[in-house]
């Protein structure tokens, strides 16, 4: 964003923001978003045609015709609309939330415009899609933690629109009806205050983890009317809605986005990102509905050295491990009982190279690169002689795999600081993580070869799976709060100033010796 026009503009072809990145189109989604809904530093706050936003030379600021031009130009197969929301520190007074419930309609609106003679039109529009807009457009659902302000907004976006609101958006008759599905940031919606703005290390670790309770949220008992930090530009006006305040006790994760999603149809895709734990993603599945989790859980999991080991729903010998104490959802690597283990990653998933007779029963297969690393088809050749070496050993075309990267190599890594470490961990939750999502569709649809009928049957025993892996796995993710304790131990020890704390420590040890003697 630091450049104008930014960098990927000056892509061409059919499908320039894709191009630009290199995803292919049969695999990936891409979708274009002005914030990164998991980065929480605090911001200056926005105003009435602009919103502000990280860049790698600090904060640039983003009118709604550039985010337009942005869109219709890189054709991106998701486009969130810009959405007024605070990343200053809380409470939030109800003059705030109110601002921030009218710029978002405002804005998604503006969205919404018909196209220009003079802006490039994007593909026609194909029988059957949820909205009536060519582009698929994504909306954060606005009103904080208010359940009140969250019911405003969306009934800003069910309602009829009437007048000059109704010209501007023409065809489309509501704010609804050009929006192809909804967002939910639960970063946003956490009790921690918003770190202030500075550098930002790339290799640091991810903060989703780092409340103590997975459900503390902003308290909404106070909204007091205090000065709203701003530019100015919006005029005092009576409040659009009355009674944040009126519960005592901070709503949580699902009534919320059940507030916001109440007066919505059901059948468009909801997106969730910032879930903290898979427990916490089968609620919001069971609760809410949820259709799509982005996987910062399993990005997260990897920068602190965790390998994930979870699998939804629990085979029926799968247990807790005594009366009372639950399984952890992973495995912390830079613990040093992992040492001089050389079982693979997964208890729940196997290689594709280990054979199934030596499991009690048949486990899912983990097509990672730890678990099922896999030599080429064919030989890498650099010279003739390479072509004579492997002349009659050639695989043919075959795919050989080879045995699971053991716990104790990966702890080797780690503390050796190895780069692969990261790319192999990030590889197999990522893995873990599309598992466990498989198995919760092929619960739902029926497809995991226990038929429970339909509608109702399916949905009460998701719900009873739902319950068992609670009762087997702990919630509390304590394994990712200790894994980034060992983190930064590791990095202090082979960081900057490494020498200096070690002169220091050593210097402690020999007081005591001393002393002691």
């Amino acid at each position: 964003m630091e450049q104008a026009p930014p960098v990927p503009m000056l892509q061409t072809g059919p499908d320039p923001l894709r191009t630009f990145l290199g995803f292919d189109k049969r695999k990936h989604i891409v979708s274009l978003c002005l914030r990164d809904p998991m980065d929480t530093r605090e911001m200056p706050p926005n105003g009435n045609t602009y919103v502000s936003a990280l860049c790698v030379r600090g904060v640039g600021k983003v009118t709604l015709s550039e985010w337009r031009e942005y869109a219709y130009k890189l054709k991106p197969d998701i486009v969130v609309a810009l959405s007024d929301t605070p990343f200053t520190a809380p409470p939030y007074s109800q003059k705030r939330v109110t601002k921030s419930i009218e710029r978002s309609v405002s804005w998604l609106a503006d969205m919404l415009r018909p196209l220009k003679s003079s802006v490039p039109s994007c593909s026609p529009s194909v029988s059957g899609r949820l909205s009536q807009h060519p582009l698929n457009v994504f909306v954060n659902m606005a009103g904080g933690t208010s359940i009140p302000a969250r019911e405003v907004f969306a009934h800003s976006l069910a309602e009829e629109l009437h007048g000059p609101d109704l010209e501007a958006v023409k065809p489309i008759k509501r704010l609804d009806d050009g929006v192809v599905g909804y967002s939910f940031h639960l970063a946003t919606l956490r009790g921690s205050v918003p770190k202030p703005l500075g550098p930002h290390r790339r290799n640091q670790q991810n903060d989703v983890f780092q409340l103590e309770s997975p459900n503390m949220l902003q308290d909404t008992g106070k909204l007091i009317e205090v000065p709203t930090p701003g530019d100015g530009e919006v005029p005092a006006s009576p409040p659009l809605l009355s009674g944040f305040a009126e519960s005592p006790v901070p709503p949580d994760t699902a009534s919320l986005l059940q507030a916001s999603l109440r007066q919505l149809p059901e059948g468009k895709p909801r997106l969730v990102t910032g879930v903290r734990s898979p427990h916490e993603i089968l609620k919001l599945i069971r609760d809410v509905g949820a259709d799509i989790f982005e996987a910062d859980l399993a990005i997260a999991a990897a920068n602190v050295g965790v390998a994930l080991d979870f699998v939804f729903p629990l085979p029926p010998d799968h247990g807790p491990l005594e009366e009372g104490k639950r399984k952890d959802v992973g495995h912390n690597l830079y613990d040093h009982v992992y040492a001089r283990e050389y079982g693979r990653l997964s208890d729940c998933l196997a290689g594709a190279a280990e054979s199934q007779s030596q499991f009690p029963t048949s486990l899912p297969i983990c097509p990672c690169i730890a678990c099922s690393p896999r030599s080429p088809a064919s030989h890498v050749h650099h010279s003739k002689v390479d072509v004579q070496s492997y002349e009659e050993t050639d695989l043919n075309g075959k795919v050989m795999y080879g045995p699971p990267r053991s716990r104790g190599y990966l702890h080797h890594l780690l503390h050796t600081h190895e780069m692969s470490a990261h790319t192999m961990l990030v590889a197999h939750n990522l893995a873990v993580l599309d598992r466990f999502l498989s198995g919760v569709r092929d619960l739902l649809l029926g497809g995991d070869g226990n038929d429970t009928g339909e509608g109702e049957g399916k949905i009460t025993r998701f719900a009873v799976e739902v319950n068992r892996f609670e009762s087997v796995y702990d919630e509390s993710m304590e394994v990712l709060r200790v894994a980034r304790k060992c983190w930064h131990e590791v990095d202090l020890a082979r960081g900057k100033g490494r020498l200096g704390r070690e002169k220091e420590k050593q210097a402690l040890i020999e007081a005591r010796g001393v002393s002691g003697g």
